[in-house]
C-alpha cells in the first residue's frame, strides 16, 4: 500500500507540472521498483525473473499517465481520470498477479497493453520526435516478447531470437504510417498484426504451433484487415 500510495503523490506532481518528462521518467522508474516488489512469487526460479514480469504493468502504467498528455483536458477532468485509474490499476495489479504465471493469460493482456499504445504512436505525427518514438516502440516490444522467451520458454534459447517478433512489428510501423488514411485504421489494422504475432510467439513458446489451426486464424485477421482499410476515407493527394 505504501508504494501504492508514493505512486500516486509522484503521479500527482507529473501532472500539476504540466506532464514534464523529468516527473514522467522518475514515476516510470519508481512504477518498475513498485511492481516488481509487489510481484515477488514464492516460486525460486520465476522470482529471479519479476523484471519481466513486472515489465508489461511497468508498460501499460507509463501509458495510462502518458495518455492525458496529448489532450488538452481540465484539471478536474485529469484528476478523475488519474484516481480513476489508480482505483482501477490497485484491482487490477491483484488480478495480473495471480494470471501472470499463465502463458494464455498474455493472449488478451499484451493486446489490451498495446491497444492505447497504438493510439498514441499512430496518432502522433510521423517525423516529429522520429528516432525517440522509435525507440520507445522497439524497447517496449524488445521486453514484452523477452518476457515471454525467460518466463515461459523452457528450452535454450538465443536472445536474438526476440528481434524477429519485434523486426516485423517496427517494419510494419514504418510502412503503414505512409498509408493516406487515418491514424485509428492504421493502428487497428496494426494491432491485428500484433495480436496475430503475439498468438504465433505464445503457440512457438508453448511448442503448440500448428498451421492447420493458425491459417483460419490469419485468413479471417486479413479479411478483417481489408475491410478496415476498404470502409476508411483514403485521402488520395
Amino acid at each position: 500500500m505504501r508504494n501504492f500510495l508514493i505512486a500516486f503523490v509522484l503521479s500527482e506532481i507529473y501532472y500539476l507540472s504540466g506532464f514534464s518528462n523529468f516527473w514522467f521518467t522518475i514515476v516510470l522508474l519508481y512504477s518498475v521498483y513498485w511492481f516488481i516488489n509487489f510481484l515477488k512469487l514464492k516460486n525460486e526460479a520465476l522470482a529471479k525473473k519479476t523484471f519481466f514480469f513486472a515489465w508489461p504493468l511497468v508498460l501499460l502504467f507509463g501509458v495510462f499517465l502518458f495518455f492525458p498528455s496529448v489532450f488538452v483536458w481540465s484539471t478536474v477532468l485529469e484528476q478523475i481520470y488519474l484516481i480513476g485509474g489508480f482505483i482501477i490499476f490497485y484491482f487490477l495489479i491483484r488480478f495480473y498477479k495471480k494470471s501472470c504465471i499463465y502463458i494464455d493469460f498474455f493472449r488478451f493482456f499484451s493486446p489490451l497493453i498495446i491497444l492505447p499504445f497504438s493510439f498514441l504512436f499512430f496518432r502522433s505525427n510521423l517525423f516529429s520526435d522520429f528516432f525517440l518514438k522509435q525507440l520507445l516502440l522497439f524497447i517496449s516490444l524488445f521486453f514484452l516478447f523477452e518476457s515471454y522467451r525467460q518466463i515461459f520458454v523452457n528450452k535454450k534459447t538465443n536472445i536474438l531470437i526476440t528481434l524477429v517478433p519485434v523486426t516485423i512489428l517496427l517494419e510494419f510501423a514504418w510502412i503503414l504510417n505512409f498509408l493516406p488514411v487515418n491514424f485509428l485504421s492504421i493502428g487497428a489494422v496494426w494491432l491485428i498484426i500484433f495480436v496475430l504475432v503475439n498468438e504465433l510467439w505464445i503457440l512457438n513458446a508453448e511448442n503448440q504451433f500448428s498451421l492447420r489451426y493458425y491459417l483460419p486464424e490469419m485468413i479471417f485477421a486479413l479479411v478483417l484487415m481489408v475491410l478496415i482499410l476498404v470502409s476508411s476515407s483514403w485521402r488520395i493527394v
